[in-house]
């Protein structure tokens, strides 16, 4: 059984900011550690709005904590992931008739939203909290799939049953019904047709389409689309549709932090997308502390007052565009629109390796003297929301990448000395 790295005991949270970089990845997974529940789930923030105001955040997103799991596989701790999405698939189970007559007969996105799968679950019973709002998000399907896939490929297989299999050919069904129409996407807003929640339900698919688009990720082909098979004509309505968005996010968003999941995790647009969403996010919305997560958002949590034209910002975003930065400086090539090579020579990919890690390092800069991650600044404020559970999950998911990289290849990815011991904060 794969073990986590142990408890922060030995070393204060304060002293975080001036730790060598293992050690702060160390101490932000213990961070992430205290979120997780013994069923293996992740409540999304500690924030438990006891005050009456705003809305609880100890409480399960099914989207957060595939996310904050996420941080596991990148840390070796395999089973603990896993875990976390058998956690997932008895959420589904709980709902497998909603799933089942929307796979049917589509709700009425607006109307019926007591028929659609919930976004959000109670930690304990796993019940829905509330159908008040646009818990039809796709994009949460569209992780499950890919990411039950890559597992089930990567040798963890024996983990899931025929009765799960049958579930989740249950949840291809639902999203072949309404994967590629409007929802309310990654940050529960619309409903409107999102090339984010496109990009993740055909990633899902792709991933049980047995026509080895992500066998470069594995060193031996495991055969799964025998066990939910997906058609060729899902894949091409899938492509069609996504295709038909890009490069925008939406009709109202021309670009959005959202869509940044296209390159990572899901790798599923070409090369030359891969960097006009990184150009659009990085020309329009990053800031000092975080990324907008798009143009004009209101949001911004309880207890912040915004200064005129001031717009949150997400640290989350400064992790996410370094990952996507380790992606493309990790592999020698990449593809174009109809799925040729492109290669990368050593300065290409040494390049992308140090703006991975001029984002990481802005980052580290927007956290907590106790190495939490908000999920926002207000200006100089603080978001209630911290540390947030999937941002906490993405800062050891980057750091964990630089340190993969240049152990990999020295010498060409260079952690500079003061990113690997913090002088100052």
């Amino acid at each position: 059984m794969s073990r986590s790295p142990r408890s922060s005991e030995t070393t204060p949270l304060s002293d975080f900011h001036s730790q060598p970089l293992d050690e702060r990845i160390r101490l932000s997974y213990a961070t992430l550690e205290r979120l997780r529940r013994p069923n293996g789930g992740y409540i999304a923030s500690p924030y438990s709005a006891d005050d009456g105001s705003g809305d609880a955040y100890n409480v399960f997103w099914i989207r957060d904590i595939m996310f904050a799991t996420y941080a596991n596989e990148y840390l070796g701790c395999f089973d603990r992931m896993v875990e976390s999405f058998r956690l997932v698939l008895d959420i589904f189970k709980r709902f497998h008739l909603r799933i089942i007559r929307a796979s049917i007969v589509k709700p009425n996105i607006l109307s019926q939203r007591g028929l659609f799968m919930p976004a959000r679950v109670h930690p304990t019973t796993l019940e829905t909290i509330t159908d008040d709002w646009g818990h039809h998000q796709m994009d949460v399907f569209g992780l499950f799939m890919y990411k039950t896939g890559d597992l089930i490929r990567k040798g963890y297989g024996f983990r899931f049953t025929t009765e799960d299999f049958t579930l989740i050919s249950h949840i291809r069904n639902y999203i072949f019904n309404m994967g590629f129409e409007p929802d309310f996407g990654m940050w529960e807003e619309g409903p409107e047709e999102h090339s984010s929640s496109y990009g993740a339900v055909l990633g899902g698919l792709m991933m049980w389409y047995d026509q080895g688009y992500y066998d470069y990720k594995y060193k031996q082909k495991t055969d799964i689309g025998t066990l939910v098979p997906v058609s060729e004509r899902m894949i091409a309505d899938g492509q069609r549709a996504l295709l038909g968005l890009l490069p925008r996010e939406s009709a109202s968003r021309p670009y959005d932090m959202a869509q940044l999941s296209l390159i990572w995790p899901y790798s599923i647009v070409d090369y030359a997308t891969k960097l006009a969403i990184l150009e659009s996010v990085e020309k329009n919305l990053v800031g000092v502390l975080g990324v907008r997560r798009y143009p004009q958002d209101v949001y911004c949590g309880k207890g912040t007052v915004p200064h005129e034209g001031e717009t949150a910002e997400w640290p989350l975003g400064l992790a996410w565009l370094s990952i996507c930065y380790s992606k493309l400086a990790e592999y020698d090539q990449d593809f174009d629109a109809v799925r040729h090579p492109v290669y990368l020579d050593w300065d290409q990919r040494v390049h992308y390796f140090s703006l991975a890690v001029k984002y990481f390092m802005q980052l580290e800069a927007a956290m907590t003297p106790e190495g939490w991650v908000p999920e926002m600044y207000v200006g100089d404020q603080v978001g209630h929301n911290t540390p947030l559970a999937w941002a906490q999950s993405f800062h050891i998911i980057s750091g964990q990448m630089l340190l993969n990289l240049s152990y990999k290849h020295p010498e060409h990815f260079q952690l500079p000395a003061s990113l690997h011991r913090r002088t100052g904060h």
